[in-house]
């Protein structure tokens, strides 16, 4: 961003997340097609937001770049628009915030805090690199300090010159006088706020246009998610990126171990990617860019994904369209595993065009793949027999009589019940899959050959996936179902375990 300041002492960098997606289906006679749509003002938002920190007190540091108007969209009912149409709207001359106008400035203020700023104190200017700085009056003595400030720089021909103008926000959460913070505001920042050499990399406090580093080339094609992925980290101390044609990772670990995961996951997800494709081929060709973000410590995690979510320790967030997970310190393989689960979930998402699967067919395959190991070959995967199917072999009856269950299971009863019901649940949607990808092609079971085929044909045709699963289902006797299933894992595992259907 071309500036270096100092941020609130103690504040630890919050990524903006991903801005929320909305996914519309619009229907032309027998034609029907899904497009994302988005809040304009989300995106907006996020094209000023510059960086953002946050104390042990709750106090809340924001640097805005003070660049276009919030744009307005005749959306009609649906309020949410192309991501697309956004940005060239904001390119547009009449969308630029004109420096010398008051009235842009105060409208942009109330744009991006959402409070009403009343009139523009001009302040002394202090400090070597500070242009103007200005005070925001604000209507409600509840809102937040708010400054607009620009910087001295120079034109690629060496004249010297202003810069656009810079918002920054201060959010007080704890009991520390508005006036002090005022105080110390504008006898510590602004004084030491400069414009940055853009070819210096990010050191202490300094805001710059690019994350602190990268591992990998970034020489892959501009697209959306992923320019807005490296958007979010891009001025926040510790985050890092990696990149392969199909992912980009964001991170804060600073351990070597952390960073071999990484380094790990961009040689092995593509190759988990291309058996999923295998054994779920996509609808169409998959032309989103999967954004996992990987974070070091829980409680950065916990605030990131919100209280619903604070208990896990990984999802893949379709709203967000991200997979989110928090680093299970020096446990490797574990946090190997909740990544190629929320992986699963993430691929199976866009390769369904965004169609809700069962949760038997989303979790059990999540689970049956949460172990797999890339082939040395470069092509498919090891598929072991993990800790579930061991759990199905001891409790071979108890699995067996829970199959029914499972396949007419909501999400919600998946996941409801006691904690060993729902250790139950994903056991057996496990060891079913296991069952119907690994042991009926290995022992030639071909009354149960064309089920998973059925299921997922059903899904894309149907978007049903209650009724996907009858479908499957409807010429399976169940009671004959359950007895080769539990032949199978008495007996049939050795020629299953060699068998590799990625």
């Amino acid at each position: 961003m071309g500036l270096k300041c100092r941020v609130i002492g103690g504040g630890e960098p919050e990524p903006l997340p991903q801005p929320k997606v909305y996914t519309y289906t619009f229907t032309q006679g027998t034609e029907s097609v899904r497009k994302d749509l988005f809040d304009p003002r989300e995106l907006w938002y996020g094209a000023q937001h510059a960086g953002q920190w946050c104390d042990e007190g709750g106090n809340t540091f924001i640097i805005g770049r003070v660049l276009q108007k919030l744009p307005a969209f005749n959306t009609g009912r649906m309020k949410h628009v192309l991501r697309e149409e956004v940005t060239q709207v904001l390119a547009e001359p009449a969308n630029q915030i004109d420096p010398e106008k008051n009235d842009d400035l105060l409208a942009w203020i109330k744009d991006f805090t959402g409070e009403t700023p009343q009139e523009l104190e001009p302040l002394k200017v202090s400090g070597m690199g500070l242009a103007q700085a200005l005070f925001v009056k604000m209507a409600s003595e509840r809102s937040p300090l708010v400054y607009l400030f620009r910087v001295k720089t120079r034109l690629p021909n060496g004249t010297a010159t202003k810069s656009a103008w810079y918002a920054a926000i201060v959010k007080i959460a704890d009991k520390t006088p508005p006036a002090k913070v005022r105080k110390d505001f504008e006898s510590s920042f602004l004084p030491a706020v400069t414009a940055a050499n853009r070819s210096t990399l990010f050191a202490g406090g300094s805001l710059q246009p690019k994350a602190t580093g990268t591992l990998g080339k970034p020489a892959f094609p501009p697209h959306p998610s992923r320019d807005a992925a490296k958007k979010s980290i891009e001025n926040s101390k510790g985050w890092w990126f990696a990149e392969t044609a199909e992912y980009v990772f964001l991170s804060d670990i600073r351990s070597s171990t952390g960073k071999r995961i990484v380094a790990d996951l961009q040689k092995e997800l593509p190759q988990f990617r291309a058996a999923c494709e295998k054994m779920i081929p996509p609808a169409e060709a998959i032309s989103e860019v999967s954004v996992v973000r990987i974070f070091e410590e829980r409680a950065d995690y916990q605030k990131y994904v919100g209280k619903e979510q604070e208990w896990s320790v990984g999802l893949w967030w379709p709203a967000q369209r991200e997979l989110v997970i928090c680093s299970q310190e020096k446990e490797f393989e574990k946090t190997m595993e909740i990544i190629r689960h929320e992986a699963f979930h993430q691929y199976l998402f866009y390769a369904s065009g965004m169609k809700e699967h069962a949760a038997w067919f989303n979790e059990g395959h999540a689970t049956f793949l949460q172990e797999a190991k890339p082939l040395r070959t470069g092509k498919g995967l090891d598929i072991p027999e993990s800790d579930r199917i061991k759990f199905t072999v001891e409790h071979l009856e108890v699995t067996a009589q829970n199959l029914e269950k499972v396949l007419g299971a909501s999400y919600e009863t998946f996941y409801s019940g006691s904690p060993d019901q729902r250790s139950l649940n994903y056991s057996t949607a496990c060891a079913l899959v296991y069952f119907l990808r690994k042991g009926v092609p290995a022992t030639k079971l071909t009354a149960y050959s064309k089920i998973l085929e059925t299921y997922q044909a059903a899904v894309l045709e149907t978007g049903n996936a209650e009724a996907a699963t009858r479908k499957a289902f409807q010429d399976i006797d169940m009671q004959k179902f359950k007895a080769d299933f539990i032949k199978f894992w008495k007996f049939g595992r050795g020629t299953a375990r060699k068998y590799n259907p990625a």
